[in-house]
């Protein structure tokens, strides 16, 4: 036994599956589709970004850093409208090197869109190298 452990499925909403298929894409619009009009969305210790236009940009500074980006849920919690996603996001840096770094985000919606997104994540190793 190597001590490595087999990925486990993690129950979560189609609605969040279909997200971070757009987010893995690397699709602005798509997921910029997801948050209503005044929505907030927070990465890291970043300031936060309101609005279509500010998340718009903030999406495609993450986009065009990346040559790709992969997201494995860990464990999805749902309490009303707010749901809490642990996750390994992999970055494909564009040096060619693939990072892996633990991410929390906390999601809030209504009325069947985002409301504020935080991403709770250290991108330092990315960045090291």
């Amino acid at each position: 036994m190597t001590g490595a452990m087999a990925p486990r499925p993690v129950d979560a909403p189609a609605w969040l599956t279909d997200l971070y298929t757009k987010v893995d894409s690397l699709d602005t619009e798509a997921v910029l589709a997801g948050f209503a009009p005044e929505g907030t969305m927070r990465y890291g210790s970043a300031a936060p970004m309101y609005g279509h236009d500010a998340i718009r940009a903030g999406l495609t500074w993450l986009f065009t850093s990346y040559r790709r980006i992969g997201h494995e849920f860990l464990n999805v919690w749902a309490a009303g409208s707010t749901l809490l996603v642990e996750a390994t996001v992999t970055y494909g840096c564009l040096d060619g090197c693939d990072v892996a770094v633990p991410a929390l985000t906390i999601i809030e919606r209504r009325n069947g869109l985002i409301d504020d997104l935080h991403i709770f994540i250290d991108p330092t190793p990315v960045h090291v190298g």
